[in-house]
């Protein structure tokens, strides 16, 4: 065999050490992946449940407030964070006075105040 030939042998096997690496990194990654978002969204399902997350609680004066907003995923209804204090999901739920005792604001996107908590969380 001639060098010119030898020197094509030795790049093919260069091409392939490097594709079935590429392949196998690949297969990681996806596994990683996968396994980060399944502790991610376990992490999220957690603390939508335990009420973990921070909120807005209207400090201005106006009608009785009967909810709290989301202060990750906040609705249309809050359009001035200004007129509201960040407090925590338990807090919030305390704040009113005995009369009215505050609930989640169901326009709010709960769930992905949870996502955003738990990508903190995670970090």
């Amino acid at each position: 065999m001639d060098m010119d030939d030898e020197l094509k042998k030795l790049k093919l096997r260069r091409l392939k050490a490097l594709t079935v690496y590429y392949e196998a990194e690949t297969e990681l990654r996806r596994q990683l992946d996968g396994q980060l978002a399944e502790i991610e969204s376990e992490t999220a399902r957690l603390l939508d449940t335990n009420y973990a997350l921070p909120c807005l609680v209207r400090k201005t004066q106006g009608p009785d407030h009967t909810v709290y907003h989301s202060a990750d995923a906040p609705c249309g209804r809050v359009r001035d964070r200004r007129n509201f204090k960040t407090v925590g999901e338990w807090t919030a739920m305390e704040e009113g006075d005995y009369q009215y005792l505050l609930n989640r604001c169901t326009a709010c996107d709960w769930k992905k105040a949870a996502r955003v908590k738990a990508q903190q969380e995670q970090r």
